[in-house]
């Protein structure tokens, strides 16, 4: 099965998903000069599409007013999805971007921590779509003792550790040579591609995940008032991971989060935009 990576970058998520024997297929890279508003992928090709579109407009670190290119990126991904039309798309970003939904699939939006498995936090959100109703299930885990902090695309400690907190080899930035030994990359370069990465292990997880669910019977789903269909025992925030009945949300924590939200009327893109 082909998945399609979208801003690669070093497409840590990409070779997750490689792992586990996916045939990863990488689109337009930037800083190889390739420009994704001018990719067109065929329809029908691809069983998933991933990607992490560029977060710096949407980043608590950020100082100054959002240049607009974070939303027009995110509409690129949309684009591509409804072009290709996969069964389903999995997006990395940081917390505060907007909700991105995708006409003809169903929707997620859940918050993973690398704390929860290794000794480094690092939050994200992970927005899934399915055109079947599935959805993924990782429960929200307890942050483990004596964390480092996140790698990030401007950090200033050593590239060994940033390359040890991602889950890479020491060796690895070895391999970004040609045959004569010389590589294209600076070492500050090198520090910024690792930095934006999908840690391994968050990659693996979701990798795993998203075999696992498409390998069980689609969910149980009932019939709205509007027509639409809401996915059953699953929480009524955006998360949707799995509850039992009575329970409407998942923890205390899914609960404030659904209160900010009405009070903030979060932004959201909707593709095709209307």
């Amino acid at each position: 099965m082909l998945i399609l990576s979208l801003f690669p970058g070093l497409d840590l998520l990409g070779c997750a998903f490689e792992n586990f024997g996916y045939c990863v297929v990488r689109g337009p890279e930037l800083f190889l000069g390739q420009d994704i508003r001018k990719f067109t992928p065929p329809p029908n090709l691809f069983w998933g599409v991933i990607g992490g579109p560029p977060c710096q407009d949407f980043s608590q670190l950020r100082r100054t007013a959002p240049t607009g290119y974070g939303l027009e990126m995110l509409s690129q991904f949309a684009r591509v999805v409804c072009q290709a039309r996969p069964q389903w798309w999995l997006m990395e970003n940081v917390p505060r971007v907007p909700d991105l939904k995708i006409d003809g699939y169903y929707w997620q939006r859940i918050d993973i921590n690398q704390g929860w498995y290794e000794t480094v936090t690092r939050l994200r959100h992970y927005q899934f779509g399915s055109m079947t109703p599935r959805l993924l299930n990782i429960p929200r885990g307890e942050i483990l003792p004596h964390c480092d902090g996140a790698a990030l695309a401007s950090d200033d400690r050593p590239l060994n550790k940033l390359l040890q907190i991602q889950g890479l080899p020491p060796t690895f930035a070895d391999k970004l040579t040609f045959n004569n030994g010389i590589s294209p990359f600076k070492k500050a370069g090198i520090k910024t591609m690792v930095g934006n990465g999908v840690p391994l292990s968050v990659g693996k997880i979701l990798a795993s995940e998203i075999k696992n669910i498409f390998e069980a019977s689609p969910l149980p789903t009932q019939a709205t008032f509007n027509g639409n269909h809401k996915i059953l025992n699953r929480c009524l925030c955006p998360c949707k991971r799995s509850i039992t009945p009575p329970q409407t949300y998942y923890d205390y924590a899914c609960r404030k989060r659904m209160e900010r939200r009405r009070i903030e009327q979060k932004e959201t893109v909707t593709w095709p935009i209307q």
